[in-house]
């Protein structure tokens, strides 16, 4: 499962964000924000509707904080609970 759910991200956010970069070219340990793959808010905010969207969950805005984008890996994590719960 958590492969699939971080190859998910990984589509997400090389065809539905306007990051121009290939799904290869985004490692799960890399930054999300300007520092890596370089996601400002706005990018953040279609990010969080895709997830919702993709994975038929729903994120609380208690649940949003900087340190579940800090990278893939730690994103993944936070879906694959959302999922079992």
């Amino acid at each position: 499962m958590a492969d699939t759910i971080m190859n998910q991200l990984k589509e997400i956010i090389a065809n539905k964000l306007d990051v121009n970069l290939k799904l290869d070219e985004i490692a799960e340990n890399v930054s999300l924000y300007e520092d890596g793959l370089g996601l400002d808010s706005i990018a953040i905010v279609d990010l969080i509707v895709s997830i919702e969207k993709g994975f038929s969950i729903s994120i609380q805005d208690e649940e949003l904080n900087a340190d579940l984008f800090k990278n893939l890996t730690t994103l993944a994590d936070f879906i694959r609970d959302k999922i079992k719960n």
